[in-house]
């Protein structure tokens, strides 16, 4: 049997992930081995290492990095403890082929460990470009590391093609978040209503705004001040509050989203981690996305939802035209808010990310890869 090993340190690519790894996990012909680091060990991240276990995969190693984002220098310090974890851990398991995601920063240490082991590795949504924050170079750099190219555009495999010299072992599959929409039945208005303490005859706002790495604290801080600003502003509108990811900045946003939701409780309510059900389900369900999550560009069209997409942090990511782009200014972001709930909503080329497929896609290759 091919090993095939796995590993996640945030909830967002988890829930990417998940579809790939249950089909992995279910093929006769491979092992699923899985490596959990990061913010899923994190209590002030919704400690999401047990949504996994609940998920029923098991677990083969945990990397606890004790990672620290206060500072720069503390994220930089948790990258170099995550290197030292991880290659033991590769060493005991003997990965055939390891499987990453994305652009978060604990990619670096774990790919350039499997690098120098000689391990191949898989990189899943490679070729993108998002210039407002370090995550682009991240990802740049796993290309260069990786053997294998999933990336989820047209767009995207080209770019790995011209970084790389050569369009060989890339294939171009869609983005494997949207694979929940067509596998996953998803939670229904009241439910979600009952669970979340909201009430179902209002319009709902899902607000995830996370730290733009190349911008200070200062910066994050007064725009998701204007996010707040924006949606108290809008009358009739309950917003559910969902935690920014491990990066420096984070801890100081969710702080401001719990002390909003602690003076407005009808109207805010901040949540550390809704899950993929209720994440996927509330935003099927809501009027509004706010914030500058990719959420909110890749998976928010196939749904047809408004987005107020805020600041620099997706800049160089195709657009659908159901995003409105705006300043992290008040009024920018106030601005935009109401040409966003005024509609209509054109997300006519929401198919440029993918139609729902892509783990059967990647499985295909998977199963001829040497």
């Amino acid at each position: 049997m091919k090993r095939i090993c796995f590993v996640t340190a945030a909830r967002s690519e988890y829930g990417v992930l998940r579809w790939l790894m249950k089909d992995v996990a279910a093929d006769k012909d491979f092992c699923l081995q899985l490596v959990v680091t990061g913010g899923h060990l994190l209590r002030q991240q919704g400690h999401t290492i047990d949504a996994i276990r609940a998920d029923g995969f098991s677990i083969d190693a945990v990397v606890d990095a004790r990672l620290d984002v206060s500072s720069p220098e503390a994220v930089a310090a948790s990258m170099g403890r995550m290197g030292e974890g991880f290659a033991p851990v590769l060493a005991r398991l003997r990965p055939d082929l390891l499987v990453v995601l994305g652009d978060r920063y604990e990619l670096l240490p774990l790919c350039s460990t499997a690098f120098v082991m000689r391990i191949p590795i898989a990189h899943i949504s490679g070729g993108d470009v998002t210039e407002g924050a370090i995550d682009d170079g991240v990802r740049n750099a796993v290309t260069m590391l990786a053997t294998y190219h999933f990336p989820g555009t047209e767009d995207a495999a080209r770019n790995i093609a011209r970084m790389r010299g050569s369009g060989e072992h890339v294939w171009t599959v869609g983005e494997p978040g949207l694979d929940a929409f067509r596998r996953m039945p998803l939670m229904a208005r009241g439910e979600l209503a009952a669970e979340l303490g909201l009430d179902a005859g209002q319009s709902w706002c899902l607000l995830t705004y996370h730290a733009e790495t190349r911008q200070d604290l200062g910066y994050n801080l007064a725009a998701a001040e204007a996010c707040l600003a924006a949606l108290e502003g809008q009358p009739g509108l309950q917003s559910v509050l969902t935690y920014a990811n491990a990066d420096f900045g984070g801890e100081q946003i969710n702080a401001l989203l719990e002390a909003k939701a602690a003076a407005s409780p009808e109207r805010f309510k901040a949540i550390p981690s809704l899950g993929q059900l209720r994440y996927l389900s509330f935003m099927r369900q809501a009027a509004l996305i706010v914030g500058n999550s990719s959420s909110g560009i890749i998976e928010a069209p196939f749904l047809g939802i408004p987005v107020v997409n805020v600041g620099g942090r997706q800049r160089g990511r195709h657009l659908c035209g159901n995003i409105v782009q705006c300043g992290t200014s008040p009024a920018e972001v106030s601005e935009a808010v109401g040409r966003a709930l005024a509609g209509p909503v054109d997300a006519g080329d929401a198919s440029y990310w993918g139609d729902g497929t892509a783990a059967e896609r990647i499985m295909e290759v998977l199963r001829t890869c040497r």
